[in-house]
């Protein structure tokens, strides 16, 4: 009981401090840098990679609808869809609220002290449901350097999701979520209508999600695209990608850090054993062949064609 009330002091004491950090934010929103991608795509891993180049300080999802109440009155759909072309002014304030650390907390400040938001030049603002946004985000905003946007199989995301217990309960039809530019799924209605399970109603958020950069004329351009798997086969080499995009140099301890489980990695993950290998086809152990057909066939309805069965993309990106 006394630790709960610490530990709730604790946060109301840092709420405070960071709501006072907020009101003198000095951060430039174009500077923003940007790491998007899916919940168990492996953000958390490649941002605090990144978070070690000198001058950061990381932002944490702020588009959990449940966790930012500014998000949640905006009625923001939980992977909300905004045109490229279409004018929302009040989510463009929003998200400049975030990218300039207008609006920070003990939620959005979780891998960032107080110290660390005062002495850096920059904010790193991980986002796991944001890859719809990139092109009306990059279109906004100008950044100075691309977003980098990571992808991952979705029998392994799926997979994952399912292991770590957060999905779990999730009904295994698809609804339709109710808000703005609702026809970033009735479009696709007479098909979800037919979702009879977790994995195909988990795949096809997964592909509505990811069909929009990967489908994008610029895709690569004005973001970076990064497998996950190429990730982790040739981790220094997307490092060094990203740094000649971005124009920085990289520290050392980033490349000998690219080998290390990410906070939110799951016990009996083998990543944590060192096994990229066993990692890379952990999922076609972990689901059932029936699951891995049911995933597949809602990845080929929408015609997302980075992946298929195989562990490894179809294609790399330079």
């Amino acid at each position: 009981m006394y630790r709960r009330i610490l530990n709730r002091l604790k946060r109301d004491w840092l709420a405070v401090r960071y709501s006072r950090l907020a009101g003198v934010a000095r951060f430039d929103p174009k500077k923003a840098r940007i790491v998007s991608g899916d919940p168990r795509g492996g953000t958390t891993w490649l941002a605090q990679l990144l978070n070690e180049l000198p001058g950061s300080a990381l932002i944490w999802e702020p588009l959990a609808v449940s966790e930012v109440k500014e998000v949640h009155a905006l009625k923001f759909q939980w992977r909300q869809f905004i045109p490229e072309d279409d004018s929302w002014p009040e989510a463009k304030e929003l998200m400049e609220r975030i990218l300039s650390g207008r609006l920070l907390s003990p939620y959005l400040c979780q891998q960032t002290t107080p110290r660390q938001l005062r002495q850096a030049n920059h904010l790193l603002i991980k986002f796991c449901r944001a890859n719809q946004l990139l092109p009306w985000l990059t279109k906004e905003f100008h950044f100075e350097v691309p977003p980098v946007y990571l992808v991952r199989h979705p029998c392994a995301v799926v997979a994952s999701q399912l292991k770590q217990g957060g999905w779990k309960n999730v009904p295994p039809h698809f609804t339709i979520p109710e808000g703005r530019y609702t026809s970033f799924y009735t479009k696709h209605e007479k098909f979800l209508e037919t979702i009879d399970t977790i994995e195909k109603r988990l795949a096809a958020t997964w592909c509505l999600c990811n069909r929009v950069p990967l489908s994008h004329p610029d895709n690569n351009k004005r973001w970076i695209t990064v497998t996950y798997e190429s990730m982790l086969l040739d981790g220094p080499r997307e490092i060094d990608r990203i740094a000649r995009r971005w124009n920085v140099s990289i520290p050392k301890g980033v490349y000998d850090k690219l080998q290390t489980a990410s906070s939110t990695t799951v016990t009996g993950s083998p990543i944590l054993q060192g096994s990229v290998r066993e990692q890379l086809e952990y999922w076609k152990f972990s689901l059932t062949a029936g699951q891995i057909e049911n995933i597949m066939s809602v990845v080929n309805y929408f015609g997302v064609d980075l992946y298929d069965s195989d562990v490894l993309p179809r294609r790399t990106f330079t």
